[in-house]
């Protein structure tokens, strides 16, 4: 098995946020980083480095993770009828 840490690179500067990484786009990502900045140092996963903001995949990905737990049963409607159709 593939752990998801391991898909994440391991930094990036925010200006050349990778599109493998949600949210997938740099100037997403930029807004991520200004929304979270104090969350995404406290969880070990933004640093400067010069004047380059870096992001640090590990503690990035361990951040993001732990977000899921605030949309605890959260279903989008394209879901629950495929969701559904499965239980029946």
């Amino acid at each position: 098995m593939v752990s998801k840490v391991s898909m994440v690179p391991h930094s990036w500067a925010v200006d050349e946020w990778p599109t493998t990484v949600y949210p997938h786009r740099p100037n997403r990502g930029k807004y991520i980083v200004r929304a979270f900045r104090t969350q995404l140092i406290a969880a070990g996963a933004l640093t400067r480095i010069g004047r380059d903001l870096v992001v640090l995949g590990t503690g990035y990905s361990s951040w993001l993770s732990k977000q899921s737990d605030k949309v605890e049963g959260f279903e989008i409607a394209p879901n629950r009828g495929a969701r559904e159709e499965n239980a029946a």
